[in-house]
This record gives structure tokens, C-alpha cells and sequence, in this order.
């Protein structure tokens, strides 16, 4: 009984020591491969940001489902940003700390996510009404890769902003067709 024993105990220290994938952290490759996705879309390197996603992955954002293309969420953003004079994400706080997050976490079902939180701030370039809206991204990783990707953040004010200069366009053009009657 005694050796029995010894035997449970044995066999339990030996799977407590044994080395298991690290469940959290925000040190990796995958996060430098998020860090590279982020400063193309900074950059505008388009062809260089459509390279960290897999050729099938899925991009979700702001809906769990209908996912796009990469080549689709791509236009969808230089949309966005063709109206901004100027945009990114933060990197510091008014106290001088990181304001942006990065961390990777391994799931129970064994796949590998980095999320990342930081907030986008840009100019429009009708009127230099600056906006910041909080984003958060998580993509899964697999060999390098984004295989899926889910973004949520509120454009809510990028909408208003846009809906307010297209009437003031509307007004300035009615103003002006009355002129010239």
C-alpha cells in the first residue's frame, strides 16, 4: 500500500513538472506579427497588411458573423480613412504610459488568440474634427497567420461626424443654387 502510494505521488509531481504551453502572455511572436498588422495599417502598406492573414481567414468586425476577405476589410478601411487627414492608434497616455494592449492567450480547446486594445485617433479632413474610438481585436493565430479576426469598436461618431458634413455640403449647395435664382 505504502509503495502504492509513493507510486500516486510520484506520478503526480511528474505531471505537475511537466512543461505545459504558457496560457498567457504578452511577449510573443504572434503579438510581434499583431504589432506588424497594426503599423501597416498605420502605414497604409496595404499589400504588406494583407500579408499577416492566412489566404482563407475571416475577418469579423463589429458582427459574429459574414465574415469578409482580407482584400474586402481592406478596401472597407481605406474607405475610412481616405476622409481623415490624419489617423492611428495612440501610443501613450498624458502620463507617458503605454496606451496600447497586447496579450496572446492559449484557449482550453488549444488555439492560440492575441488581443489587442488601443485607441484610434483621427482627423477628418473636411472640417479637422478630431475622433478617438476604442478598438478592440482579437485574431487567431495559427503558424504565423490570422486565420480570424474579430473587431469591435463604436463608429457611431465617425457616422455623425460624416452625416454632419454631407448636410452642411447639402446646405452650402442650396444656399448657393438660391443665390443664382
Amino acid at each position: 500500500m505504502k509503495k502504492l502510494f509513493l507510486l500516486g505521488l510520484a506520478l503526480i509531481l511528474f505531471n505537475a513538472c511537466q512543461n505545459k504551453p504558457e496560457r498567457f502572455t504578452t511577449t510573443s511572436t504572434n503579438i510581434d506579427d499583431v504589432k506588424a498588422l497594426i503599423a501597416d495599417y498605420e502605414a497604409g502598406n496595404w499589400d504588406s497588411w494583407a500579408t499577416h492573414y492566412a489566404d482563407t481567414a475571416k475577418i469579423y468586425h463589429n458582427t459574429w458573423d459574414n465574415g469578409v476577405s482580407p482584400q474586402e476589410m481592406a478596401e472597407a478601411l481605406k474607405g475610412i480613412i481616405a476622409n481623415m487627414s490624419s489617423y492611428g492608434f495612440q501610443k501613450k497616455d498624458s502620463n507617458g504610459n503605454d496606451d496600447i494592449f497586447y496579450e496572446q492567450t492559449l484557449s482550453d480547446d488549444g488555439n492560440t488568440w492575441v488581443n489587442f486594445w488601443g485607441d484610434w485617433r483621427g482627423t477628418l479632413a473636411a472640417n479637422g474634427q478630431a475622433l478617438e474610438i476604442p478598438v478592440h481585436l482579437t485574431c487567431q493565430m495559427v503558424d504565423g497567420k490570422i486565420v480570424e479576426e474579430y473587431g469591435f469598436y463604436d463608429v457611431s461618431k465617425y457616422v455623425l461626424a460624416m452625416q454632419a458634413i454631407e448636410a452642411e455640403k447639402a446646405e452650402a449647395e442650396e444656399a448657393s443654387e438660391n443665390k443664382t435664382m
